[in-house]
């Protein structure tokens, strides 16, 4: 399960969180390590704190050209923090940061590409496979939106993603993406026909099957009314 979480102050400010759940694909992964006479199960609990790494690579960051170095400099405000437990299938990996404004978490996805190559000691290339869509959010005082953009890419890039996909869509099934709001003020309307609004309207949640998302990202196109 994928879940994006997202605080949003009066001001514009707020919070954001990523997670993935990956306890599903470490269970089927599970009876082919225990094979190993040797194998002995792990359990992690840690912080990376993406400023660290930045600063650990940093000559080797100077060295890129200017669009790949800001690119991952935008990335210093952002933790990472991972639970494994493999006795008990557990593997969460959750992204987040702190924002000024919502405009600031634009094309998330291949921010947390970035950082997932970064985490593994990667900082100075660029993630294998980029995604295919681009995603905005926009916060006028009343109304929020999540804009979902399709990528004008060479043939040869979508024929790289589809591959890609393909290779995931194993560990994909049956997962699904969960979109989890907190707004400061009362949800007046969304125009998404399966949004889930709590009780005291200020929370909005929308859930959709993983395939479904990868086939049309603009599935989590939507606007709220605040």
């Amino acid at each position: 399960m994928f879940t994006e979480e997202l605080y949003l102050n009066r001001d514009g400010s707020g919070k954001y969180a990523f997670k993935m759940d990956m306890g599903q694909m470490m269970g089927s992964m599970k009876g082919t390590a225990e094979n190993d006479s040797v194998y002995e199960p792990q359990k992690l609990d840690t912080i990376v704190y993406f400023k660290d790494i930045l600063e650990t690579y940093k000559d080797s960051i100077d060295k890129l050209e200017p669009g790949k170095r800001q690119a991952l400099e935008a990335l210093k405000d952002f933790q990472m923090t991972m639970h494994i437990d493999e006795a008990n299938d557990e593997m969460d990996m959750i992204f987040s940061t702190n924002f000024k404004n919502v405009s600031e978490l634009k094309d998330m996805e291949d921010k947390i590409n970035k950082m997932q190559a970064m985490s593994d000691k990667k900082a100075d290339k660029e993630p294998p496979v980029e995604s295919k869509s681009s995603v905005s959010y926009a916060y006028s005082g009343n109304t929020f939106k999540r804009n979902v953009t399709i990528k004008d890419l060479a043939p040869e890039v979508l024929k790289q993603i589809d591959s890609a996909n393909q290779q995931t869509s194993m560990f994909l099934n049956g997962s699904t993406y969960k979109i989890i709001y907190h707004f400061e003020a009362p949800i007046q309307e969304v125009n998404y026909k399966d949004a889930v609004i709590s009780a005291d309207k200020k929370t909005l949640t929308i859930e959709v099957p993983m395939d479904s998302l990868v086939k049309n990202p603009e599935l989590l196109n939507f606007e709220v009314k605040l």
